[in-house]
């Protein structure tokens, strides 16, 4: 049932009975077909660096999955943060999006298409691609192996069939699947990019930078994302000893009795510090004293996204795209 009724409704759009919204500016679209943990958001991030270099203010728009907010909220404006936003009235990775500074302007609002006209400068849209109410002028997709043997939702973690690739202009791939296997989805005339996530510079709770010695210390890592078995392996594959871990479910709401239980967990197991990602960070960073009466440190593991191959075809696209929209208005 689920699956004919995403069939359906891409006919819709696809023969035009289903009405777009056109927004005044360039709008770029990063999205998946599967359930979760792509790594749609350091990809992302990856796109409004680009836009940066070219001189090409950037917004973000996001439905703010699991948010306790309601309507339009604005989290960033002329890249201030609005005073009195957090990550529960907006979302997790809303809300780290906007600390990253990378943004003229960061909404949260469900449905996203409510807000199309609230931006002054390109819009790029996390999780994108099944919002097909909105007109895209990119759209940019993350597909790896797992989701080409994979089934369509209830059955396996796809949200759209293998087919829907068609409507993707750029397909990103962050593992070693070969190109001709996912180019049979493809539209002719798409373009292929393999990517890679790496570990930035890894800092403590209070931004200062993670020395090289604390990857031979015994460490716990926490997450509460969609894929923590990849978190574990980044850590493991940079040198981090990692002797415990702790995995919450995706998009955890920690509460101070929480942390006092992670604390003690780490102490158990002879850990001075807990590794978590920057997603967690967002909902960890208010409990920073409870770490500090257990004496334990907190180390902050950003991934950030490289561009193996195709990056300069990409960074054409991008400002063909933004000087034509320009031009026309």
């Amino acid at each position: 049932m689920f699956a004919l009724i995403v069939k359906l409704k891409n006919i819709l759009y696809d023969e035009g009975w289903f009405t777009q919204l056109h927004a005044q500016q360039p709008v770029i679209s990063i999205g998946n077909i599967s359930s979760g943990g792509t790594g749609k958001t350091p990809c992302t991030m990856m796109i409004a660096r680009l836009l940066n270099q070219m001189n090409v203010q950037a917004s973000l728009l996001s439905s703010g999955y699991k948010r306790t907010g309601v309507g339009e909220v604005i989290i960033m404006q002329e890249y201030s943060m609005i005073a009195d936003i957090t990550p529960e009235m907006v979302g997790d990775e809303v809300y780290l999006h906007a600390m990253s500074g990378l943004y003229h302007t960061v909404i949260s609002n469900q449905p996203k298409y409510k807000s199309i006209s609230s931006f002054s400068t390109p819009i790029i849209i996390d999780d994108g691609f099944q919002h097909r109410r909105i007109a895209r002028d990119l759209d940019i997709v993350l597909i790896n192996k797992k989701d080409l043997h994979d089934r369509i939702l209830p059955f396996g973690r796809l949200r759209e069939p293998l087919e829907s690739l068609q409507r993707a202009h750029v397909i990103m791939c962050p593992d070693d699947t070969s190109e001709v296997d996912i180019r049979q989805y493809m539209s002719p005339d798409a373009l292929f990019l393999r990517i890679a996530f790496h570990i930035d510079i890894p800092y403590f709770m209070n931004k200062q930078v993670v020395p090289d010695s604390y990857r031979k210390h015994p460490i716990m890592a926490v997450a509460g994302i969609a894929n923590p078995q990849r978190f574990f392996d980044t850590l493991t594959s940079n040198g981090f000893t990692v002797r415990h871990s702790h995995w919450f479910k995706d998009h955890f709401s920690y509460t101070e009795e929480h942390v006092h239980a992670l604390c003690t967990e780490a102490s158990k197991h002879q850990c001075k510090a807990i590794a978590i990602t920057e997603k967690d960070f967002v909902k960890l960073h208010s409990f920073e004293y409870v770490f500090t009466k257990h004496e334990i440190e907190v180390l902050v593991i950003p991934i950030i996204t490289h561009i193996l191959e195709g990056k300069e075809e990409l960074q054409d696209y991008l400002y063909s795209i933004c000087s034509q929209k320009a031009i026309n208005q």
